[in-house]
Parts: C-alpha cells; sequence; structure tokens
C-alpha cells in the first residue's frame, strides 16, 4: 500500500477532486481483520466497485453505482458491510419515491451516510439482513441522526486510513475520524452484542 505525504492545501485540492464513486475512499486495510472477525464471510457491499471488492473486502455480492444499489427492488440479503460515499448528496424525488446520490444536489438534500443508513436499518428489520455493520467518516450523523443510537457504536480512538479508491494509495496522515455503527444478529430473539463489543473495543470506545 503506498503512501503518499501531502501539504494541507493539497489534501484539500484532493479532498475536492473527489468527483466519481471510484474515486471515493475505501475502508482502511488495518480494520478489515476486524471485519472479518465479527462477521466472517460478507454476503453483500450495496457500495462498492469491482476493483476495490477483489482487492479488499471480498463480498460474495457487490451493487456499484451503476446499479444503484441504494435503490435496487430486490431486498439486501444475507451478512451487510456497508461504508457509504463519503462526499455528494443524496436527493428525495417525489416522482421516483426515491432518493439519489449524485455529487451535487438541491438545496432540501441530505448526507449519504443518512440515506444509505435507513436503508440498511430497514432491511435489517425486515430480516433480509441477520447482521450488518456500518462503518462512515461523517461526523454531523452523531448529531442529525438520533436512531443511530438505538444500535451499539464503536468510536475510533484514531483518525482513519482510508484508502483512495482509484489508486489505492493513503495519506501518510490521516484526515478523517469515523466509527462503525453494528446490527447485530437477532437469532432466537436474543441481543447478541458481545463479540462487537470484544473485537472493536481494541479500536475504540463501545457505546451501547
Amino acid at each position: 500500500m503506498k503512501k503518499r505525504k501531502l501539504t494541507w492545501a493539497t489534501y484539500k485540492h484532493l479532498l475536492g477532486r473527489v468527483s466519481h464513486i471510484t474515486h471515493d475512499w475505501l475502508t482502511p486495510v488495518d480494520f478489515l481483520p476486524y471485519i472479518d472477525a465479527l462477521l466472517g464471510d460478507i454476503d453483500l457491499d450495496p457500495c462498492s466497485t469491482y476493483d476495490a471488492n477483489v482487492q479488499f473486502l471480498k463480498a460474495k455480492k457487490i451493487y456499484t453505482l451503476k446499479d444503484d444499489g441504494l435503490n435496487v427492488e430486490d431486498p439486501w440479503t444475507g451478512k451487510t458491510y456497508l461504508f457509504p460515499p463519503t462526499f455528494g448528496r443524496c436527493s428525495f424525488s417525489k416522482k421516483r419515491g426515491t432518493w439519489r446520490w449524485s455529487s451535487k444536489a438541491a438545496g432540501n438534500s441530505k448526507a449519504p451516510s443518512i440515506i444509505w443508513f435507513k436503508r440498511l436499518v430497514r432491511e435489517w428489520k425486515l430480516r433480509n439482513i441477520p447482521e450488518a455493520l456500518f462503518f462512515t467518516t461523517y461526523p454531523e450523523m452523531i448529531r442529525i441522526c438520533p436512531e443511530m443510537w438505538d444500535y451499539p457504536v464503536c468510536i475510533l480512538k484514531d483518525r482513519v486510513n482510508t484508502i483512495h479508491g482509484k489508486d489505492f494509495y493513503t495519506l501518510k496522515t490521516p484526515l478523517f475520524w469515523g466509527y462503525f455503527i453494528y446490527l447485530p444478529n437477532l437469532e432466537f430473539g436474543f441481543n447478541q452484542t458481545d463479540k462487537f463489543v470484544d473485537v472493536f473495543s481494541n479500536l475504540g470506545k463501545i457505546i451501547l
């Protein structure tokens, strides 16, 4: 994995030039063993690219930007990992009855993390997804999405070393903070969060 040392001005320029989903940031490779320890084989990543999935997460099924995983009519199924887009906005179309992600949107739009998380929770509540792990670097979600606190959360103690989605490099000085939200397996009616606590307490503060 290549590392790039950049000036702050270059950092800002780089963030502003993220213009396509294939350029977006990917889950830090350091987190992959923890994700694997919690979920094992991942059935679905609804927000990915083929190259990224082959290189890193290796989910059995993915949805790409072209597939529009946010709005696919088929239910999301199986153990799911989700890291939504870190840029752009989601706008709701009354005509279509759906949210659409784009690099730019109107004033009534919402952050992708909020909208993707709501779809994930809906599929989990319908029991299409037995278990899921959500990761985001969007700090405002903590404030404007109170329903996230209905689930176990891991607030990471260090900045996250995300991977550039096109060229697969990391920044020598990470920019983002992040956190995980766990939607537990409710098999037999019990809230099974102990494994999440055991695994992710190595990375940060667990809030139940």
